[in-house]
């Protein structure tokens, strides 16, 4: 491994209820958002990839890819993170950072993840996150020294309380297309069009 690495961590065992199917295996561009984002992961080539799916999918091991079942994916986004962050500290050591993304923002490209880890490289702070909207989110970039405070989030609030808490530690990199998300079927509908 690489020194100062940066793993990345797909959440995607959520249950989709405002759309009503899993936003995984919808189709974008000819495959599907779980697969579009773990291209991108890999194609970035900047450390582990760990994918959180839901608890009825096996684990899976891949060159420098993980696939782990989380049997507690009814809780939310904060056990999705938890088991990732766990994986990582057990699994790949190493790693000096994690980008946390979901599969639903179908615009996130290595282009944009390289930047948040240039920013990162460049200024140092602990947490760097996209900006969008009027909303401060995913993708996020946390140091390890972060990770203590991810293994303690609970529900599905996911990350969001520790972007906030203190903004003196959080960097911000610019996503447009951030604000384009899958959650409800009107959402993927003019995604598609």
């Amino acid at each position: 491994m690489k020194p100062a690495e940066t793993a990345l961590l797909i959440l995607a065992a959520g249950a989709s209820r405002r759309l009503g199917r899993p936003k995984q295996q919808l189709l974008f561009h000819n495959q599907t958002l779980l697969n579009r984002i773990i291209g991108t992961a890999m194609a970035l080539n900047a450390g582990p990839v760990v994918v959180v799916v839901g608890e009825d999918a096996d684990r899976q091991l891949s060159e420098n890819m993980i696939v782990v079942p989380n049997p507690e994916w009814t809780e939310g986004m904060a056990s999705s993170i938890r088991i990732g962050i766990k994986t990582l500290q057990t699994d790949f050591p190493s790693v000096e950072t994690v980008i946390i993304m979901v599969c639903d923002q179908p615009y996130v490209s290595t282009d944009l993840l390289q930047e948040m880890i240039d920013h990162y490289k460049e200024n140092k702070k602990p947490v760097i996150a996209c900006t969008y909207a009027d909303t401060i989110g995913t993708p996020v970039l946390f140091h390890k020294e972060i990770f203590p405070e991810l293994m303690e989030l609970r529900g599905d609030k996911g990350a969001r309380v520790l972007i906030n808490k203190e903004s003196h530690r959080v960097g911000l990199v610019n996503f447009p297309q951030g604000n384009i998300d899958i959650d409800t079927e009107e959402d993927y509908e003019r995604l598609i069009k």
